[in-house]
């Protein structure tokens, strides 16, 4: 959890704009004026950790449901303070408010993929995490394409947790139940890194938007690419489009493989509300160790 709020926190200044792969910033950085993060603080995320947090606050308080969670988000969307939603959360935040019925949109963006992780740290069973998954993901997003890429990408995560030897393929085949295209965009983006093609040709080949198309697959290319090289989330930060997603996914990457040992001092420290995110997964370890 740690390791995704930092990776989002990273990305965030670059959200929706161009590649920057030639001036890597390896620190966190203020968005440019008019940026839609312009209000933002070196150092803080986005909607990203912020519905990450949300989930794990219920998760780890054993009361979340669907219908909590969509009434706490949308309490935070009409307050102004969820930060740069994409337009389904929007939309299914506003129907919520409104008491309208069907939230969740047809949608493929990347909104529902934060939930990713704390269901992937609270629930043991793989099966019941897939269903209690899709439910939470179905507020806001009901394509299969964008809760397919949310539980396998939580798979992935528990597959490198737990030391599997591919958590690629797990993560490709998984994507392959929910929706075919989905797993051809990631076994693209794999087979690309694997044959040694460059980052420029991926962002162009593979994509760095809104869709879980781009933005997952783009993710795992990184990872399998950059994972073990110092620059490897300064790479996310920087590809352009959706870097706060990317950078989320990444991080969360690097949390499930290394820990905090993965993160430089000045990265966990001066990350916002970096206690709290720490207090709410220890929240978490402790339901699903069994501690009081």
């Amino acid at each position: 959890m740690l390791g995704a709020a930092i990776g989002d926190a990273l990305g965030m200044p670059q959200e929706t704009l161009p590649p920057s792969l030639s001036r890597l910033e390896e620190n966190y950085a203020k968005p440019l004026r008019r940026h839609p993060n312009d209000g933002l603080r070196p150092g803080q995320f986005t909607d990203d950790t912020q519905m990450m947090l949300c989930a794990a606050e219920l998760l780890g308080e054993g009361v979340f449901t669907p219908e909590e969670y969509g009434s706490r988000l949308a309490a935070i969307h009409a307050g102004k303070k969820l930060r740069f939603p994409d337009g389904a959360v929007a939309t299914a935040c506003t129907r919520i408010t409104a008491g309208l019925p069907d939230s969740g949109r047809a949608s493929t963006t990347s909104g529902c993929l934060p939930l990713a992780v704390p269901f992937a740290l609270a629930c043991q069973d793989g099966d019941d995490m897939r269903e209690r998954l899709q439910a939470a993901c179905e507020v806001t997003h009901t394509h299969p394409a964008a809760y397919g890429a949310a539980i396998s990408y939580a798979l992935f995560l528990r597959a490198v947790m737990h030391r599997h030897p591919d958590p690629f393929r797990v993560a490709e085949e998984i994507a392959e139940e929910y929706d075919v295209q989905l797993a051809g965009s990631i076994r693209n983006a794999c087979a690309l890194e694997k044959e040694g093609l460059s980052l420029e040709t991926a962002l162009i080949t593979v994509g760095n938007d809104v869709s879980v198309y781009h933005t997952y697959p783009l993710a795992l290319f990184l990872i399998a690419r950059f994972g073990q090289d110092e620059a490897f989330l300064p790479v996310a930060a920087h590809v352009g489009g959706n870097t706060d997603t990317i950078g989320f996914i990444c991080g969360s990457w690097l949390g499930a493989a290394e820990g905090t040992a993965g993160f430089s001092g000045e990265l966990v420290m001066h990350l916002e509300d970096q206690v709290y995110i720490e207090e709410t997964a220890e929240l978490l370890f402790d339901m699903v160790s069994g501690k009081n």
